[in-house]
C-alpha cells in the first residue's frame, strides 16, 4: 500500500513536493480507512487530486511512472535529459529526488534514488525498513562514486550482494533493479536477501500508474467465466446499452495484424514455452510466465492479449491446439441481439472497460490514474467512485486519480482528507495540499467552494479578475 510519495526538481515541480495517503483528523466514513494493524498505519483508499490545467497534476503521474518504470526496466525515459524543472537553470546540473514509502509483505519501506536528469547519474539510492522510530538502512549509495553499503543482515556468509554490487557500479542502472535482473539463483542461495525481491515485486505487481489512452496492466479475470459475467453485468448496470459478452473464434492472423511487432514476437515465444505443456498430465500451478498468463482447468494456457481496439483471449486447449478469441459485445436492438467488435465501441465505453478490472480484480493493488472521467459521462464518473467504495471495503487496494470532475467532492461521497488540490506558487512551479490542510470545515459545500476559487486551483479569466 501507499504511504506517501515526494518529488524534487521533476517539471513543475521544484522544491520537494509530498503526496501523502495516510487519514488525517476526519472521523467520518471510516469504511473509507485501512487500518494496517503490522505497521501501525490507517491508510486512505482513495484519493482525487484537482486543479485547474497546467497546474501540474498530470506531472504528478509522470513522476510516479518515471519512478516505477527506472526501478523495473533499469533506465530512464526517452527525452528524461529535459525532464528537470527549468525554473532555475541551476536545476539541469542538480539530482532530482524520488521518494515513496509503502507496505509490501506487511513491513513498511521508503525507498529513495536521486539522478541528474540532464546525465543520467545515479547520485543516491537507497532503501530503508521502518519499524515504528527505529530506521533500518537494508542498503544505501551516498553518491555517485560511493559504493553500495549493505546491512548486516542481507549480506549472508559469503557476501555474494557485495560482489554483485560491484558489478553493476558501472551500469548506471538502480541496484533494485540489477538484483532483480540476471541473478538467476541469487535467492535460492541467499535467503536472507528476498527483502529485496518483495520489494522489487510491489512496484512491480501491487502499483501500477494508468495514463488516458492506456489500458490497465492487465484483463486476464477475462479468462474466467464468472467474471466475463460480471464485467457485462457491470457494462448494463453503467448503462452502456450492453448486455453481454461473448467469445468469437477467430483466426491467429486476425490477432497478430492488430498487434506490434514487439507484442507478436513475444507471444510466440510465450507460446512456443507453454505449447509441451499438453503432454502433462499434472500442471504446476505456476509457470512464473506474464503477469496474463493463468492455467486453467479446462485449458493448459489462457491469457488475454490487448491491442489499442481489441481484446482477445489466447488458449491452449486439451485438442493441443491454440485457440483465439476476439470479445465481442451484445446490444439489444429493436428486440434483437446483435454483436458489436470492441473498436465499434464509443470512447466511454472503451475508457470504462479499462476500469472495470479495479472493481472486480480482488488483488491487492495501488492504482494511479491520470483523468478518470476521460471521455465518461460525469454522472457515470462519480457513480464509479460510488461502485469503488462499496467494492474496495473488504480489500487491500487504493485509487489515486487526477480529475476535472468536481461532482466527486461530496460531503455524502468523499471524505476531506481525500481531495487534494495541485496549483502554482508564485515561482509558477507546483504545490500541493489536501483539504485536510486546509483544515475546511465539514459543513462547507466542497464543490461549489472549489469552483468559487476558495482554495485555489482554478482558472481566473482576465474578464472575472477586472469584475473582481
Amino acid at each position: 500500500m501507499l504511504v506517501n510519495f515526494s518529488v524534487t526538481n521533476f517539471l513543475s515541480f521544484n522544491q520537494k513536493t509530498t503526496f501523502k495517503m495516510e487519514s488525517g483528523r476526519v472521523t467520518k466514513k471510516t469504511d473509507h480507512l485501512l487500518s494496517d494493524g503490522e505497521t501501525g498505519k490507517s491508510l486512505l483508499k482513495f484519493s482525487a487530486m484537482f486543479g485547474k490545467n497546467g497546474a501540474g497534476k498530470t506531472n504528478f503521474i509522470r513522476a510516479m511512472a518515471v519512478l516505477r518504470g527506472f526501478v523495473l526496466l533499469g533506465k530512464l525515459p526517452q527525452r528524461a535529459a529535459d525532464l528537470w524543472c527549468k525554473i532555475s537553470e541551476e536545476n539541469e546540473s542538480k539530482p532530482s529526488d524520488f521518494e515513496i514509502t509503502f507496505i509490501a509483505d506487511k513491513n513498511l519501506y521508503e525507498y529513495k534514488i536521486s539522478t541528474v536528469l540532464s546525465t543520467g547519474i545515479i547520485t543516491k539510492e537507497e532503501l530503508v525498513h521502518i519499524v515504528g522510530n527505529r530506521h533500518t538502512k537494508i542498503f544505501y549509495k551516498e553518491n555517485a562514486e560511493s559504493p553500495y553499503i549493505f546491512h548486516h543482515s542481507i549480506k549472508g556468509q559469503h557476501k555474494d550482494i557485495e560482489v554483485l554490487s560491484r558489478t553493476f557500479a558501472m551500469s548506471g542502472k538502480p541496484f533494485l533493479f540489477s538484483i532483480n535482473h540476471n541473478t538467476a539463483g541469487f535467492y535460492a542461495t541467499n535467503p536472507q536477501a528476498l527483502v529485496l525481491q518483495k520489494t522489487f515485486l510491489w512496484f512491480k505487481d501491487t502499483l501500477e500508474v494508468i495514463f488516458p489512452d492506456q489500458p490497465l496492466q492487465e484483463t486476464s479475470l477475462l479468462q474466467y467465466e464468472i467474471c466475463k459475467d460480471e464485467f457485462a453485468q457491470l457494462l448494463k448496470n453503467f448503462d452502456t446499452g450492453i448486455e453481454e459478452i461473448r467469445l468469437e473464434p477467430v483466426s491467429k492472423e486476425k490477432v497478430f495484424e492488430t498487434l506490434d511487432l514487439r507484442t507478436q514476437q513475444k507471444l510466440n515465444l510465450e507460446m512456443a514455452f507453454v505449447s509441451p505443456l499438453v503432454q502433462i498430465a499434472k500442471l504446476p500451478t505456476s509457470l512464473g510466465l506474464s503477469q496474463n498468463t493463468q492455467i486453467q482447468k479446462k485449458n493448459f494456457y489462457s491469457t488475454v492479449i490487448r491491442s489499442r481496439r481489441n481484446i482477445f483471449i489466447i488458449t491452449l486447449e486439451k485438442d493441443g491446439a491454440f485457440h483465439f478469441y476476439a470479445i465481442k459485445f451484445v446490444h439489444n436492438l429493436g428486440g434483437k441481439k446483435i454483436e458489436f467488435s470492441m473498436e465499434s465501441e464509443s470512447d466511454g465505453t472503451h475508457r470504462l472497460f479499462q476500469l472495470l478490472e479495479i472493481l472486480i480484480s480482488k488483488k491487492e493493488k495501488v492504482y494511479i490514474m491520470d483523468e478518470i472521467n476521460r471521455s465518461l459521462h460525469p454522472k457515470l464518473t462519480v457513480q464509479f467512485v460510488k461502485k469503488y467504495f462499496a467494492n474496495a471495503k473488504e480489500r487491500r487496494i487504493q485509487l489515486v486519480t487526477t480529475t476535472h470532475e468536481s461532482r466527486i467532492m461530496s460531503h455524502d461521497l468523499v471524505r476531506r482528507d481525500e481531495i487534494w488540490i495541485a496549483d502554482k506558487n508564485d515561482d509558477d512551479s507546483t504545490k500541493l495540499f489536501s483539504l485536510e490542510d486546509e483544515q475546511v470545515r465539514i459543513d462547507k459545500v466542497l464543490d461549489q467552494n472549489y469552483m468559487d476559487n476558495v482554495w485555489g486551483g482554478v482558472p481566473v479569466f482576465e474578464d472575472e479578475e477586472e469584475k473582481s
